[in-house]
């Protein structure tokens, strides 16, 4: 379940979004994996975050550097020392249930996108598109983040246009 929404058009604002949900606790840590212009890093300050880089190493050798973004220490160590200078592997369960409890998706989703990937889930195109997760058919939890999301989104576009467009 790889970090990213699609929804945005430039990086800087799906960078901004991704800030916005930590910040406010709808997700516990987010994971940046692109560079930023240095607005986007003063952003984060300003928000609380702290930002901590994890480096992993791609199949051909090559080092990534992934920032890792949350108001909680104890939760960038805890990533830090499960992925920080490991090989970036094709994700299966274990990665996803990980990455499920870091970035908050809720773990019946996890479960769910093991078992099938592409399980239809009723959840309207437009909400889906505002998720870093595949919410899982009949999902519980989902339907109450969307508009936590859909807020944050809008404040993103919002800061966006103030942080880097100006």
């Amino acid at each position: 379940m790889p970090e990213g929404s699609g929804q945005l058009d430039r990086p800087e604002e799906d960078a901004l979004y991704l800030g916005i949900l930590t910040a406010r606790h709808v997700k516990p840590l987010s994971r940046l994996e692109y560079p930023v212009r240095p607005a986007v890093g003063e952003f984060y300050a300003w928000l609380g975050l702290l930002v901590r880089d994890v480096n992993r190493t791609a199949l051909n050798g090559r080092t990534i550097r992934h920032w890792v973004l949350s108001r909680d220490a104890g939760i960038i160590r805890d990533y830090q020392a499960e992925f920080d200078g490991t090989v970036l592997e094709t994700a299966n369960s274990r990665i996803i249930r990980a990455e499920a409890r870091y970035f908050g998706y809720p773990p019946c989703c996890a479960i769910a996108y093991i078992r099938d990937r592409f399980a239809p889930n009723g959840l309207p195109p437009a909400d889906q598109a505002l998720l870093f997760h595949r919410a899982c058919p009949n999902c519980q939890a989902t339907p109450a983040l969307v508009p936590l999301y859909r807020r944050a989104m809008d404040d993103a576009r919002r800061s966006h246009r103030l942080l880097v467009e100006c």
